[in-house]
């Protein structure tokens, strides 16, 4: 991964070459601090990328909450990106001054709002003009368009939630503040509010998270969640001084592969103003260093001895397609196993060689099935006909973003199809513990039999290993 740059963060050459196509938007997303004598909205005035439209993060807000520039319901947003010229459907640039303050806040309230394909400009606004890249005045009308928000309240944290993830450190919390502020060594910039940081928080300042406006390779990255004491197998919660660049963490993290997380929308402005809130000074816990332990998955072995008969329409509201693959590069299969498989403990393929796997993948009896949904890869399946007789469903499942999207039946389904085309006399598939809760039911469903039970252990695998893996 040494090198491998965020999925998320994307060029100046690039953002140039797609100015004026079709569903190409570019937000000028600069917030600012008093102490840094900036005005974002004055900057745009005086010159923004071409086609650039402002979102005033103090306006496109909740203004009932007494706290600065708060999440604003879906409806509003909707309603506001909406004059802007912006669809959830659009390829979206989202840029600031420096390059990543202010910019992940609205990259983040994009995608709680149902955009998928939202990133942030590398370099921000200042490497842009540094570059003599083109730039404009005008401040013309967007065209308004329809933004139909799909929320996802999961990415949202409120100040309830935050009580309980405090009390029973049931999730990380990771501070985006300056060390200083973190510690209660330096006064926060707003009055009223008290010094230090959350119990159980740990400290990763936002400023670190890139250099003269780039922001760092995943390597990089990685190393500084690990030396801040993150743990990426387990939930997260960012926060900062009033949710704004705790985004940069989320931006960080999600960057990493880690999905279950969420903002602390009203970060430290809300904790700190309050006086029931529980609050220590002074630098983080130690970092505890935990040895990873063998999981013990309970194994059940399935046949299925007659094709299957019932038919499921294609899910409605969705486009799908099936694409089966041929000399799949071992970097994408690689990407599919992970990202499919990093709930559910698969590590067996991550461990093999280069050598090992283009064996396996590379046999004329093994076939990989990639499943996209809306045109971006949602799930895999893997068959190997083991003789004429007998096919074994090797892999199956959905990345986590199209699990509840109500397609895992039709896509087994589709799976069964594709393994018994040849007319074998039998069809297997192996489930554990370790699997989604229900994937033995939804097997016994489509036909499936338990026809014998082992146990296993599965070690996992280190971060480093991780790392090393998805690099080759």
């Amino acid at each position: 991964m040494s090198g491998a740059k965020s999925r998320f963060v994307v060029s100046a050459d690039w953002v140039e070459k797609q100015l004026g196509t079709r569903g190409f938007r570019v937000i000028d997303a600069a917030w600012y601090l008093p102490a840094h004598n900036r005005n974002g909205a004055a900057e745009y005035a005086g010159g923004h990328i071409p086609g650039a439209v402002f979102f005033d993060q103090d306006v496109i807000a909740d203004h009932t909450t007494g706290l600065p520039h708060s999440l604003p319901s879906p409806e509003y947003f909707a309603e506001e990106i909406g004059k802007l010229g912006i669809s959830e459907h659009d390829t979206i640039v989202v840029y600031d001054g420096p390059g990543f303050f202010s910019a992940p806040r609205v990259w983040w309230m994009l995608r709680t709002m149902g955009a998928e394909n939202v990133y942030v400009l590398d370099g921000g606004l200042d490497g842009w003009k540094a570059e003599n890249r083109p730039l404009e005045t005008d401040l013309g009308e967007p065209v308004p368009t329809t933004f139909t928000p799909h929320f996802r309240q999961r990415r949202v944290t409120s100040f309830s939630e935050m009580r309980a993830v405090v009390d029973s450190r049931v999730r990380q919390v990771v501070d985006a503040r300056g060390a200083g502020r973190f510690t209660g060594d330096e006064a926060e910039p707003r009055a009223g509010m008290r010094s230090g940081h959350m119990p159980g928080a740990r400290s990763l300042p936002a400023t670190s998270l890139s250099a003269n406006g780039h922001f760092h390779d995943l390597a990089t990255l990685k190393r500084m969640m690990d030396e801040a004491g993150i743990d990426l197998s387990q939930p997260v919660v960012t926060s900062c001084g009033s949710g704004v660049t705790a985004a940069v963490i989320t931006l960080a993290l999600e960057s990493l592969g880690h999905t279950d997380n969420s903002l602390y929308d009203g970060s430290w402005s809300e904790w700190g103003s309050r006086s029931d809130t529980n609050i220590v000074t002074g630098p983080a816990e130690p970092i505890e260093r935990k040895e990873s332990q063998p999981l013990k998955a309970h194994i059940t072995r399935l046949e299925m001895t007659a094709a299957p008969k019932n038919s499921l329409p294609i899910p409605a509201n969705i486009q799908t397609a099936l694409m089966s693959v041929q000399d799949m590069p071992l970097s994408y299969y690689r990407y599919l196993y992970r990202q499919v498989g990093k709930r559910w403990h698969w590590y067996e393929r991550l461990r093999m060689s280069d050598a090992e796997l283009s064996e396996i993948l590379n046999s004329s009896k093994v076939s990989v099935t990639v499943l996209y949904v809306n045109g971006a890869p949602a799930g895999f399946f893997e068959l190997n006909k083991l003789n004429d007789d007998l096919v074994e469903l090797s892999y199956f499942g959905l990345f986590e973003r199209a699990i509840g999207m109500g397609i895992g039946k039709w896509f087994l389904l589709q799976a069964l199809y594709a393994a018994w085309q040849d007319n074998p006399k039998k069809v297997t598939v192996n489930t554990n513990t370790l699997d989604h809760p229900r994937a033995l039911q939804l097997y016994q469903m489509m036909g499936f039999s338990p026809v014998g039970t082992s146990e296993a252990w599965v070690p996992p695998m280190s971060d480093a290993e991780l790392l090393m893996a998805l690099d080759r």
